[in-house]
């Protein structure tokens, strides 16, 4: 009975997390829309939830199979020991998470989680966790914001180049075409070649229809909104596609950080199939989230949005999409290789890429100096910090209740 107590306090902490994410991670990206001004807050906020809820409940199963017993062998251990560890991994991320976001600081609910897990491992026994794959979610850490910086760099040079010179409406039509296209089919086929394990050949094929009719459908609906695909225009709707493609691929990535450590005292409770828990837990997560964003989720886009740096259409287009396309290799390509999927930082990469486009568009003066080294210095305290409070409220919940 107090196992079943124990599992419901904890669920309810769960839905707490994937509100602080919500809080912090909304920045993630909106940011670049938000701040070059192609949309509302409000606006932005609303897309953020409803992208983030289809890529967690689709997507989100890659990575919850890593937070969950990719980094503690977790089967080892009595439910009674795996559930309370999922509470303390969940508390403990929860509160550096709404401390750093009650301070405006966009941190990775990633690494906060992870940490946490690693915590009440090292308690436990530090022999089952799995330290190889820790040490690849490190790595991620310096890898993420690099790679979205010289994405965001290069990205935004081409797209500067290209605009520079006078463009047809024809022109402008096919870019902005192709680039929803990619997009469209990167998700399409993972989603069926791996989330529904349908085969390589008719992945493909099917992912390359649904991509040619729902790229036709959004480039026309487009055109018949504006008319023209003007270079502003044009500019402005590539920052919304990137917020929402964005979005996806946060939920893709971050569902697991709120729900991940669930899936197996879930499965031992319930006795259900493990894709099954994941997308029930992935519902959970995506209503958190979305309370999240539309509560406290305007504190850290007010940062990241416009004290970084400053940013028009062509440079939000072009941050926008680089985080995207950083943080959904990260959560795809890992997955097809090795099994699972990297819980990376897609405030990493967003911030990443914010500053790769300043460096682009003005050189070191396009950087507030003063608020990127309070953000990096918040970056480097989450993974100890969440180790520290996760170690220590394992071991009081443990010899409160007397029964790990």
């Amino acid at each position: 009975m107090i196992e079943l107590a124990i599992y419901a306090i904890s669920i309810v902490f769960s839905f707490y997390l994937a509100w602080g994410m919500g809080a912090n991670d909304a920045a993630n990206p909106t940011s670049g829309a938000v701040g070059a001004g192609a949309v509302t807050m409000k606006r932005a906020i609303i897309l953020f939830a409803i992208f983030a809820a289809v890529g967690g409940i689709l997507l989100g199963p890659f990575v919850m199979k890593t937070v969950d017993r990719g980094l503690v062998e977790r089967q080892q251990l009595s439910s009674d020991t795996v559930i309370v560890g999922s509470l303390t991994a969940v508390l403990s991320a929860a509160i550096w998470v709404t401390f750093s976001t009650w301070k405006g600081m966009p941190i990775s609910t990633s690494h906060a989680i992870v940490g946490g897990v690693i915590g009440f491992g090292i308690i436990v026994n530090s022999s089952l966790i799995k330290w190889n794959n820790f040490y690849i979610v490190l790595l991620s850490v310096i890898a993420t914001p690099i790679l979205s910086f010289l994405l965001a760099f290069g990205l935004y040079r081409f797209l500067r180049s290209y605009f520079q010179k006078t463009r047809s409406d024809r022109n402008n039509f096919t870019l902005v075409y192709l680039l929803i296209f990619i997009l469209c089919f990167a998700t399409s086929i993972s989603v069926l070649n791996q989330v529904l394990n349908w085969g390589v050949a008719e992945s493909f094929l099917v992912s390359f229809l649904i991509s040619l009719v729902f790229s036709a459908v959004a480039t026309f609906g487009f055109q018949k909104k504006y008319g023209k695909f003007e270079t502003t225009q044009s500019l402005a709707y590539l920052v919304l596609v990137s917020l929402c493609f964005s979005a996806l691929a946060f939920g893709a990535n971050d569902m697991a950080n709120a729900t991940g450590v669930f899936v197996t005292p879930t499965e031992k409770i319930m006795g259900r199939p493990t894709l099954e828990i994941m997308f029930l837990l992935a519902i959970v997560g995506a209503a958190g989230i979305a309370a999240g964003a539309f509560t406290w989720g305007y504190k850290v886009i007010n940062v990241a949005a416009y004290q970084v740096t400053r940013l028009n259409t062509l440079s939000g287009a072009a941050a926008g999409y680089s985080s995207a396309i950083t943080v959904f290799l990260f959560t795809v390509v890992p997955n097809a290789l090795i099994g699972f999927g990297i819980p990376i930082s897609t405030t990493h990469s967003a911030v990443g890429a914010i500053i790769g486009v300043g460096l682009a568009m003005r050189g070191s003066a396009g950087i507030d100096r003063r608020i990127t080294g309070k953000i990096l210095t918040f970056w480097v305290l989450t993974i100890p910090a969440v180790i520290l409070l996760s170690m220590a409220l394992f071991w009081l919940f443990s010899h409160v209740l007397v029964i790990v």
